[in-house]
């Protein structure tokens, strides 16, 4: 089985949420391009965050997948 190679330090849930709030003022979605979950910042991004109710939401959960993201890595499953 091959090894992954380093992918940096965890991600920060806090600088998650900073993303989070500036998709309110300028670019919805950065938080997803930050967790590496390419798709999902493209849909936010071209969809203003789901005309924001995605943003809102995104408020509340960005927390659990940032923590389920450094899991990930962790396990080396990203």
């Amino acid at each position: 089985m091959a090894t992954r190679g380093y992918d940096g330090p965890a991600k920060d849930p806090g600088l998650a949420l900073v993303l989070t709030i500036l998709g309110f003022f300028f670019v919805a979605g950065l938080q997803y391009f930050y967790l590496g979950k390419i798709i999902k910042g493209v849909l936010f991004l071209l969809t203003l965050g789901f005309f924001y109710v995605g943003t809102i939401i995104s408020l509340f959960t960005i927390g659990g997948e940032t923590r389920r993201v450094n899991a990930e890595r962790a396990l080396g499953m990203r």
